[in-house]
């Protein structure tokens, strides 16, 4: 299945409230479709063309500022700005919802409060839909980051610059969806909440809705380890943030192994904080060139831009001019 429809159907399980906050993968797409092949065309004529300095490419200045690029980088700033903003609202609020949920649960524990039929169903119901959407949002941040990296190699596969390492590097690793820590304490803090109103669902005779509640959010598990799927196919082998920290099921305080679930959980946070982080994150040498007081959204990608022009550049000249750079060569 494509990155695309795969993200799409993650967009669809997710609250239709998030669908605008999604990188628009298939604009990226187009505007990378129009853009020319540059350094690759330059690359192929430069075998019937040595010794001509008129068949020169222009200059990376020049390449890196075409109306398409501009507008692909632009697109792209836009979208990296969208996406945290949206996962920095989302993470504030579902702090405010936790804390009215357990505000709930400990009214329902009192015995003075008012008995209501079935009411730990209705408190259960709440965390369940806590629980899942703290889940897909950890599925947003890890199909945001994917998204980011996939369309970045084919703008570079499709212009022959060399941008993403650089990109990535300095620019999408320093956003708040690449490392995650209070979300992932706060998904494992609403399972225990679930956990702890499962038996007051029992008494209630409501054992059923429990199952059906759980087998959705191991689908969601799934859904997670798919996305973490695709993420490891990006470079690098990381662990699931769900799926190996809890042991591959939902564990619930009847179930014999979880205590060995929570060990579990407690050994992995660390690495799990930084699963995000660590994608990726090959080469730093290259993208540690680029001046750390010049960090400007234009200036910052036109800098990435113009030493991958750069090098492709160097790389087209020496093979026009072998015998020149030999005798240089001897010079020294």
């Amino acid at each position: 299945m494509k990155f695309c429809k795969n993200m799409q159907r993650m967009a669809e399980l997710a609250d239709p409230e998030w669908a605008p906050f999604w990188v628009n993968y298939k604009m990226l797409k187009k505007i990378i479709k129009e853009l020319p092949a540059t350094i690759n065309t330059t690359q192929r004529s430069s075998s019937s063309s040595v010794g001509n300095n008129n068949t020169l490419p222009d200059s990376p200045r020049k390449m890196g500022k075409t109306p398409g690029e501009i507008t692909f980088f632009k697109l792209l700033h836009s979208e990296l700005k969208k996406a945290i903003h949206f996962f920095a609202m989302a993470s504030q609020e579902f702090i405010i919802r936790e804390e009215r949920i357990k505000e709930g649960i400990a009214i329902l524990k009192q015995p003075t409060s008012i008995l209501v039929n079935n009411r730990w169903s209705l408190i259960a119901r709440s965390i369940y839909c806590f629980h899942k959407e703290l889940l897909l949002l950890e599925t947003y941040a890890i199909m945001t980051y994917c998204a980011f990296s996939k369309i970045l190699k084919k703008h570079d596969k499709n212009t022959g610059y060399n941008t993403r390492i650089a990109f990535m590097a300095k620019v999408v690793n320093c956003a708040n969806f690449t490392s995650y820590p209070s979300l992932l304490e706060m998904i494992m803090r609403s399972e225990k909440m679930y956990e702890s109103v499962a038996g007051k669902l029992k008494e209630e005779g409501n054992s059923a809705l429990y199952e059906d509640e759980r087998l959705f959010i191991n689908m969601i598990h799934r859904l997670n380890q798919q996305a973490v799927g695709t993420a490891t196919a990006e470079g690098r082998k990381i662990p699931s943030t769900k799926r190996e920290i809890i042991g591959g099921e939902l564990t619930n305080e009847h179930d014999t192994g979880s205590m060995m679930g929570t060990n579990l959980r407690k050994m992995n946070l660390v690495e799990a904080h930084t699963v995000l982080k660590s994608l990726l994150e090959e080469n730093e040498a290259y993208a540690a060139d680029i001046s750390s007081d010049d960090r400007s959204e234009e200036n910052l990608t036109e800098r990435i831009i113009q030493k991958s022009l750069k090098r492709k550049s160097d790389t087209v000249c020496d093979d026009r001019t072998p015998k020149k750079k030999s005798l240089q060569s001897q010079n020294y």
